[in-house]
């Protein structure tokens, strides 16, 4: 997503919002209008289909990746502190996956990995 950087778990609460009028949030600043819902309300399980992917000017003008990728956790920050590294980005450069960590909404650091290791699956997707 062109505002933050990625569209994983954290990002996809926003749907969570009711109005019809999202782009207000936007002005607001995406990253922290993401973490505040997190925060507010926590998901119990985050699950990222990660099967196509999509790097560079999304959520419109992005560009298809296959990944065969699936990421889930009870922790949100994990899964999509795993899920950027995946991508070849750092989760610290994220603000909302950084903030949601800070506040305690999950930890990026902790974290077990189950299955493949991160590199062996990761690609450095394209950055905008």
């Amino acid at each position: 997503h062109m505002s933050t950087k990625v569209t994983l778990g954290l990002k996809n609460m926003f749907g969570m919002l009711t109005t019809k009028f999202k782009g207000k949030y936007h002005i607001r600043g995406m990253d922290k209008v993401i973490h505040d819902i997190n925060k507010t309300l926590p998901p119990q399980l985050t699950i990222i289909d990660g099967f196509v992917a999509m790097e560079g000017k999304g959520p419109v003008h992005g560009k298809p990746v296959k990944m065969n990728t699936v990421i889930a956790s009870v922790d949100p920050v994990a899964a999509d502190s795993v899920a950027s590294q995946v991508m070849g980005f750092n989760p610290n450069e994220i603000d909302h996956i950084k903030w949601s960590h800070e506040s305690g909404v999950g930890n990026m650091t902790e974290i077990e990995i189950i299955g493949e290791k991160i590199d062996s699956v990761k690609r450095n997707f394209q950055r905008i």
